[in-house]
């Protein structure tokens, strides 16, 4: 008999630390359309890009296990607000606008906002100017959100569903200016050189915010605490800096 109590007391034992594992599992919303150099889902179902691998450090150092799920860009937050994920790790710029809805980490990359468009334009955000001029954005993005209340009452402004989309209507000619994150725009305009011209970064707003960080419910509060204490050790780090020049050329820590 006690031979049997202590199998069922080293059992629940045993499932009780299963259970403790368990739950240090993480799921990491990563937006499902391509972002490179930031993330990309390859066909084979591996992702890649600079923010995949400082997932990787990120999890580690923080001592979670984390396990990265696809999920469309404008649906994101109400992914994690319904817990479908547990954190968004996606180059999403914090903003006072989307912090009453999620609960954000210290930054872990701060670009700003690139202006690149068909050549022989001039970029500035006025009536005259932009005058049946397109400018085309993702939508649900800083950018997007910036140039809206900027200059929607001055021209058109297009929105996708995805950045590619964006490129490639800017590459066809079909729109004449794009705002992005200066990384992303820099990737389209050095692979296109003769096509494009970059027009100069948009100047700080606090549309734009204060740099992309991890974001998590409000009530998450120890899993962030988490996170951005593993972010504020890598920021400063080598194997920070050089994975950032391996994917954007630039250290682009904080």
């Amino acid at each position: 008999m006690k031979k049997t109590l202590r199998t069922i007391a080293l059992s629940a034992l045993a499932c009780a630390a299963i259970s403790a594992t368990a739950a240090e599992v993480v799921k990491v919303g990563i937006a499902a359309e391509p972002y490179p150099p930031m993330s990309t889902l390859k066909p084979d179902g591996t992702w890649e890009g600079f923010e995949v691998e400082l997932l990787d450090m990120i999890c580690e150092e923080a001592g979670v296990e984390c396990e990265i799920t696809a999920v469309a860009w404008d649906g994101i937050i109400p992914s994690l607000v319904s817990k479908k994920i547990d954190m968004i790790f996606t180059s999403m710029s914090a903003t006072e606008e989307r912090a009453k809805r999620v609960l954000f980490s210290a930054p872990y990359y701060n670009t700003p906002v690139t202006v690149i468009g068909l050549p022989g334009q001039t970029w500035e955000i006025s009536k005259d100017n932009l005058k049946r001029k397109i400018i085309g954005v993702q939508s649900s993005t800083v950018a997007g959100d910036y140039i809206k209340d900027k200059a929607e009452k001055l021209t058109k402004i297009r929105e996708y569903n995805t950045q590619d989309e964006v490129n490639s209507d800017l590459l066809a000619g079909r729109i004449d200016f794009m705002l992005a994150d200066g990384i992303v725009a820099m990737e389209l305009y050095n692979a296109n050189q003769d096509s494009l011209e970059v027009y100069g970064n948009v100047a700080w707003d606090p549309m734009l915010g204060t740099g992309a960080s991890a974001a998590f419910r409000h009530e998450d509060t120890a899993l962030e605490a988490k996170i951005t204490a593993a972010i504020k050790k890598l920021t400063v780090s080598d194997e920070y800096e050089a994975l950032s020049v391996k994917y954007l050329g630039t250290n682009v820590a904080p």
